[in-house]
């Protein structure tokens, strides 16, 4: 998983990141909503959901510690970061002008 995520910042010029645990029910309700914003508004995004589980040395070393946890990165520099409780609008509007000028 690790690999997959630093691949996925190095290679495309826009990506989001849901850091997650299993027992968060708070990231289970973010995921659907984080999915569908990235779908209908910044699609030419990628994204990804790392779970402590899968990869609790990722989270380490991105200085992720609590649940949820949103980054977003352009051209491979971390421009947002949202932690525990956030609306979709904050992250909507924080990615709103990097995506503006990276994509149009």
């Amino acid at each position: 998983m690790k690999e997959l995520v630093e691949a996925l910042v190095l290679e495309h010029p826009g990506v989001v990141v849901l850091f997650t645990d299993t027992s968060c029910r708070v990231a289970d309700a973010v995921e659907p909503r984080l999915q569908t914003l990235l779908r209908e508004r910044f699609p030419l995004l990628h994204s990804t959901v790392v779970s402590r589980t899968d990869s609790p040395e990722l989270l380490a070393q991105w200085g992720v510690f609590a649940f949820p946890t949103v980054v977003s990165w352009f051209d491979g520099k971390e421009t947002s970061r949202f932690v525990r409780t956030f609306s979709m609008d904050a992250v909507a509007e924080a990615l709103e002008r990097p995506y503006s000028l990276r994509f149009e």
